[in-house]
């Protein structure tokens, strides 16, 4: 008994060191790009941990990125609107978590023929997992022409299933205005009248990166309206629902309006909708992936007497 007492602390500490040691054998080694240096990939796909490319909001990941790695620590992604590729240093937090062009990634899987990432949302440094659903796949160049046979655009197409989620989704908007959701092919508003004029609001890029927010403009789209020899000066900011067949619906106001004048208000913007709204402008309903269906504009109207 006394001797295994004595041996005891021995067996402990060689117990937890031999865990201590399985336990790092076992751990997967953290990604490495050195492989895959100067490969050109494209982007095929982005979804949700669901399998849909589409939320039921209406917004979409659209599947863009082209990239290389052009060193262990660096990546390049091309950029649209600057007509290049942008280089962006790749720092490593630890296991799979990387942080490079403005988020951070968790890196799935790294290989000649394909790439996929996991966009990760963390809170003070801390990975939110239940937030972080988005996955990001991409397939070399030489893979989509040689093996595949086909090209980044074909494989860039909504799938089968978003069609569906799409098309229930517009049933239910056309069934119930408040199911309306953002259109992928927004309203689009033009006027039959000289009085009228119709544009349509179009993004602005972020002045330091030169980057414009492309679900923007048909998340929230807007539209300036201004009516010439109206029966007096006005000027409103609100939103409409636009239903599958084009009809335009007073939703609220865009701007706080005082309780004791909302009211009366909402009784002159819903006049400018009837009288002005839909008898000047013709009215193209939104739709996405071809399914026409209720959707929210924003809308800016300006009346002058003159």
């Amino acid at each position: 008994m006394k001797f295994l007492f004595r041996i005891l602390p021995v067996l402990i500490s060689f117990f937890l060191s031999s865990c201590y040691y399985i336990t790092n054998i076992n751990e997967e080694p953290p990604p490495t790009f050195t492989d895959v240096i100067g490969i050109k990939y494209s982007e095929v796909h982005r979804r949700f941990d669901n399998g849909l490319s589409f939320h039921e909001s209406g917004f979409q990941l659209q599947p863009e990125w082209e990239v290389y790695f052009s060193a262990e620590d660096s990546i390049r992604i091309y950029s649209p609107e600057r007509q290049q590729y942008m280089p962006y240093r790749i720092f490593h937090s630890h296991k799979a978590l990387f942080h490079f062009a403005r988020d951070w990634f968790r890196v799935k899987h790294v290989s000649k023929d394909s790439l996929i990432l996991q966009v990760m949302e963390l809170e003070s440094r801390v990975v939110k997992e239940e937030l972080s659903d988005v996955y990001m796949t991409l397939y070399s160049h030489d893979y989509i022409s040689k093996v595949l046979k086909t090209t980044a655009e074909k494989l860039r197409e909504p799938s089968r299933e978003d069609s569906l989620f799409i098309k229930y989704r517009a049933i239910q908007a056309n069934s119930d205005p408040d199911s309306a959701f953002a259109a992928r092919n927004p309203v689009v508003l033009t006027s039959r009248s000289p009085i009228l004029q119709v544009e349509k609001v179009k993004p602005t890029a972020d002045p330091y990166l030169g980057y414009i927010s492309r679900s923007e403009e048909y998340l929230y789209p807007e539209y300036r309206i201004r009516i010439d020899k109206a029966y007096q000066d006005f000027q409103y900011s609100f939103q409409v629902i636009v239903d599958h067949k084009g009809k335009m619906t007073f939703k609220d106001f865009l701007v706080g309006v005082m309780p004791e004048f909302r009211e009366t208000k909402t009784r002159v913007v819903k006049g400018i909708v009837d009288v002005y709204l839909k008898n000047l402008v013709s009215v193209n309903p939104g739709n996405t992936l071809g399914y026409p269906h209720s959707s929210v504009i924003n809308l800016n109207v300006v009346g002058r007497k003159r």
